[in-house]
């Protein structure tokens, strides 16, 4: 089991990154030759991807990374502005000091990847940070949804040639959102997280002339 967690973190990651580009053929054979596995582990990792929607499997086509839609991810992005803040007023009634204090802690650790220079350890901890403030809310069907959202629009903005948004910019605009928490401003959370998602994509103007 850890050897297929181990396989499919490493693929994610990948992923995510965009080291494994849109539209690459994988193979289970290949994989578990370059990872060292058998190919039961990478198959089990593979079958999570694609629960995920970060890879296509197709029995004549074999597996391939998801391809980046821009509309279909204006359409994943718009989803996530929905779910989270029409979540934020009903998780504001649930905030408490360990709620408060697992979200600090979440920043200092986003601080700390900035610092390391490490995107994807911050990707996983804005994830968590977003995700605790949902929790609260206790809306769990959404969930899922929510995380498969979180996971596209950070792939989708790691894609995008033009966006630039130094990490430690990345993590500060976090602040004003705890602050939001730690007064119960459930409809100001819903504003800030909704201009936060508008603009998870920094492209600046001479960029976006070209």
């Amino acid at each position: 089991m850890r050897r297929r967690d181990a396989i499919y973190s490493t693929l994610k990651r990948q992923i995510v990154l965009n080291e494994l580009k849109p539209g690459k053929v994988l193979t289970e054979l290949a994989i578990a030759a370059d990872l060292g596995s058998s190919q039961g582990p990478v198959r089990e990792a593979l079958m999570r991807l694609q629960e995920d929607g970060l890879v296509q499997r197709s029995g004549h086509r074999g597996t391939t990374v998801t391809p980046l839609n821009p509309e279909e991810a204006a359409e994943i992005l718009a989803l996530r502005r929905r779910i989270e803040v029409r979540a934020a007023p009903r998780a504001m009634r649930a905030v408490d000091d360990a709620a408060l204090k697992r979200l600090a802690r979440l920043i200092e650790l986003m601080g700390e990847a900035a610092a390391a220079d490490d995107a994807y350890a911050l990707i996983e901890h804005d994830t968590e940070f977003h995700l605790e403030i949902f929790r609260l809310a206790d809306l769990q069907a959404l969930e899922q949804i929510l995380v498969r959202c979180i996971l596209h629009s950070h792939r989708q903005k790691l894609w995008e040639p033009r966006h630039r948004r130094p990490l430690a910019a990345a993590v500060a605009r976090h602040d004003i959102l705890l602050e939001l928490v730690r007064h119960r401003d459930g409809d100001g959370l819903a504003n800030a997280l909704g201009q936060h998602i508008d603009t998870i994509v920094q492209i600046e103007p001479q960029r976006a002339a070209s």
